[in-house]
């Protein structure tokens, strides 16, 4: 996957995720630095003109980037990982959030919060593309990130591996303040307008809700996801 934003640049190559630069001069001062922490991370560095830039990459960009993508974990080793931690892991199933923004921000705030990973569907899923890794602020080179062709199934896993299964939903059985991350858990989020899947609830272990102070609708399913993993982060302190 190409990225062009100068600071996702960076970052993937602080974090050694570049595979190839590429750069078309003329070049600014930031560039310039941007190709030095390049040499020093060894990355391959190839001139283009902006024929081959854009050929490369869509648009004539004075600089971009090949990077590995961070969402190449097997469900297995992704379970396992989460498993080894110290405390019991929270991960976040996403089931048709399909616009970039939200992704990239719940990525953002469940890396921020301590959140062990999210998993993905491989269709009716917003991409993991250069938006959001923008938008992630860095978090998904971070996070670790499982796409998956059936979320039945993978629910049906993590329960074999010992994770209790609870969706979001505004009538929800259990408060998120009394709810208790004594188990491995995950929690199911559903898109704003249709919600949690059926199928998906029915493979559920039970459902929250995050209690309102006021007479409104519901959170964004961001702000849902930063709400949840903020008290998932004070509940394993």
């Amino acid at each position: 996957m190409f990225i062009t934003s100068k600071n996702a640049i960076t970052e993937a190559i602080s974090k050694n995720l570049v595979e190839t630069l590429y750069v078309k001069f003329p070049i600014s001062k930031r560039e310039k630095d941007i190709i030095k922490l390049a040499e020093k991370k060894k990355v391959l560095i190839k001139n283009v003109d902006k024929n081959e830039m854009e050929k490369i990459v869509g648009k004539i960009y004075s600089i971009a980037a090949d990077i590995k993508e961070n969402a190449e974990i097997g469900i297995e080793n992704f379970l396992q990982k989460a498993l080894e931690k110290k405390y019991n892991p929270l991960i976040f199933i996403l089931d048709s959030i399909t616009d970039v923004h939200n992704l990239g921000a719940i990525i953002r705030n469940a890396y921020f919060f301590g959140s062990s990973g999210i998993i993905i569907p491989k269709d009716n899923s917003a991409p993991i593309n250069e938006k959001v890794y923008e938008i992630s602020a860095g978090a998904a080179y971070h996070l670790p990130i499982s796409i998956e062709t059936n979320l039945n199934r993978t629910i049906e896993l993590m329960k074999d591996k010992g994770f209790w299964i609870y969706y979001a939903s505004e009538k929800g059985e259990t408060s998120l303040e009394n709810f208790k991350f004594n188990t491995p858990t995950a929690i199911i989020l559903g898109n704003e307008h249709s919600g949690v899947r059926d199928i998906l609830k029915k493979n559920s272990d039970g459902s929250i809700i995050i209690n309102k102070s006021n007479d409104f609708d519901s959170l964004n399913v961001s702000a849902a996801s930063a709400v949840i993993a903020y008290a998932y982060s004070i509940y394993k302190k």
